[in-house]
């Protein structure tokens, strides 16, 4: 007898992974701690605007390391009295509001209905149905600068995923993968784009048509990717394991076909709140789309569960249950702030920079621009955010510019450094909170994209050679 997927979509957290990804950045944390014992102390000056003053670098050795028992108590100390802490926990309370929401979701049926139309529509063409998700995620990364957010979507992937016998990795790679390579090719993205623009005192139109080749070309190679590691999933799915595809009927096409309209509706009500809260200015300005979305995305899930469920009471339980099974996500998140605040008590940061700028400097610009490159590429291990790291690198560069490097060069060296690394370190949140709601471990991770991350590397190096050639 054929089978159809019943399988729940809950956000749950693996044990295993869990406990893989907290090593890693207690690990990662040890290590950064112990570096502010090694590198010599430093900081640049800034100005009101927060700005980096160049010839500003002064030694501070007398003032700073952090003593051992603060390298474990970073995590609480980056929560209560670390700078962005209020960041942190509007993660958090998302991240939860979010895991309750999508067990409510699951519970009314929502997810597996869209998923049940999808599969019954497009089975014979998923494949084309990878390269329009690609297109579609890029272009939210690419644009609007949305990754972390993305991440209330893997319970719909996972359902997808499984309907069509492909992996949770090829699952969660839907998301982290294109909103990552999305970030790297970034147009208009307004936390890299806009903010190092406006730093280095270009237009946002400046390499434009520049940047708009790098995302097609960065399209096609993703697109093909995943259109790979699906086919390997179907092939290492043995024929007992698959779910079989059985055409609906008509009378389950109609009852399905309404309860899908219904949560796909809530779903483009908080992706049309997200754009609005990323281009209007003044709600921008905010800084409460992540907010905004999760209200929305509640309200609505509420609003289901009552339809659907006949009780509010059912809907808070499951909500309650899922904010549950997301709450590990907490540690997560902590672990990896932790690695950032660390570095910055301990002042090796500016440091670092200083030292690696001066020798950049004197460098052909070929070498220089690869050599800036893996700069950015250091930093971005220890300061995931894109705004804190343009602060601090953009107005060095562009103010003491490299011999033959332009701002548009540096702006993208800057892009391709700040984008796929958020698939590959340990220290961006967002990937480990995506690999353990996912069970999959970070080194399985880091093994199954090896080739795909070496190969983004080697065309945006080229990239940027071809744009210190062409004098971008």
């Amino acid at each position: 007898m054929e089978k159809r997927n019943e399988s729940t979509t809950d956000v749950k957290f693996g044990l295993k992974s869990f406990l893989t990804v907290c090593g890693i950045l207690l690990a990662i944390m040890i290590f950064v701690g112990i570096l502010t014992f090694v590198i010599p102390a430093g900081q640049y000056l800034t100005d009101s605007d927060g700005k980096i003053i160049p010839d500003s670098f002064h030694h501070i050795e007398s003032q700073t390391r952090l003593p051992v028992y603060r390298w474990f108590s970073a995590p609480i100390e980056a929560l209560f009295i670390g700078e962005g802490n209020v960041t942190i926990i509007q993660i958090i309370a998302i991240l939860l509001a979010l895991g309750g929401t999508f067990k409510v979701l699951d519970r009314t049926g929502g997810l597996s209905a869209i998923v049940r139309v999808l599969v019954d529509k497009f089975y014979h063409k998923r494949y084309g149905m990878i390269w329009i998700i690609t297109l579609f995620m890029m272009l939210l990364a690419s644009c609007f600068g949305l990754q972390e957010e993305l991440l209330i979507l893997f319970p719909f992937f996972l359902s997808f995923a499984k309907a069509m016998n492909w992996s949770k990795t090829q699952a969660i790679s839907m998301i982290l993968i294109t909103t990552g390579v999305g970030f790297t090719a970034a147009l208009f993205n307004p936390f890299t784009v806009g903010i190092s623009s406006g730093l280095a005192g270009v237009s946002l139109a400046d390499g434009l048509l520049y940047r708009i080749l790098i995302l097609a070309v960065l399209y096609v190679v993703t697109s093909l990717y995943l259109v790979h590691s699906a086919k390997k999933d179907e092939q290492k799915t043995s024929d007992a394991e698959k779910t079989s595809f059985v055409p609906l009927s008509d009378e389950e096409r109609a009852q399905y076909g309404r309860l899908a309209l219904s949560t796909s509706l809530l779903f483009l009500a908080v992706l049309v709140v997200i754009v609005v809260f990323s281009v209007v200015p003044f709600l921008a300005d905010l800084g409460l789309g992540m907010v905004a979305m999760t209200l929305t995305f509640v309200v609505g899930a509420f609003a289901l569960g009552k339809t659907t469920l006949g009780s509010l009471k059912k809907s808070l339980l499951y909500f309650l249950s899922g904010a549950k099974d997301t709450s590990p996500a907490i540690v997560i998140i902590l672990l990896a702030f932790s690695v950032k605040y660390i570095a910055e008590n301990g002042d090796i940061l500016h440091t670092l920079f200083y030292y690696c700028h001066a020798f950049i400097s004197a460098q052909s610009p070929y070498v220089a621009v690869i050599l800036l490159y893996v700069l950015v590429l250091i930093l971005e291990f220890f300061i995931p955010g894109s705004t804190s790291k343009a602060l601090l690198i953009i107005p060095l560069l562009t103010l003491a510019p490299l011999p033959g490097i332009s701002a548009n060069i540096i702006i993208l060296a800057f892009l391709f450094g700040d984008g796929y690394t958020n698939v590959l370190y340990p220290t961006c949140g967002t990937l480990m909170v995506g690999l353990s709601l996912a069970e999959v471990g970070f080194v399985s991770w880091v093994k199954k994209t090896a080739l795909f991350q070496l190969l983004l590397f080697v065309i945006s190096t080229l990239f940027l050679l071809f744009a210190v050639y062409i004098g971008l």
